[in-house]
């Protein structure tokens, strides 16, 4: 006979609790996961793929006319470190 148990699911305390001993990569990727299993209608999720392009291209242009510097990736991947709680 097979057996056809499953756990009790989890409450938000516990899997916000869950949550916050994954490594920091991870904790994105959950993150991830939960935007996109939001309901958002296909309206509200055009206008904000809309509002992203304008960011995006916004952003691109001012890189390209020197109006902003990019940072390098090891400066943010180093400042976001050291605000992460040790």
């Amino acid at each position: 006979m097979t057996d056809y148990t499953f756990p009790m699911a989890k409450t938000l305390s516990e899997v916000s609790r869950d949550a916050a001993e994954l490594p920091a990569n991870e904790q994105l990727a959950l993150a991830r996961i939960l935007i996109d299993l939001a309901d958002d209608t296909p309206e509200q999720m055009g206008a904000v793929e809309e509002a992203w392009d304008g960011e995006i291209h916004k952003r691109i242009a001012e890189l390209r006319s020197g109006q902003v510097q990019a940072i390098p990736l090891d400066e943010v991947r180093r400042k976001i470190e050291a605000d992460l709680p040790k």
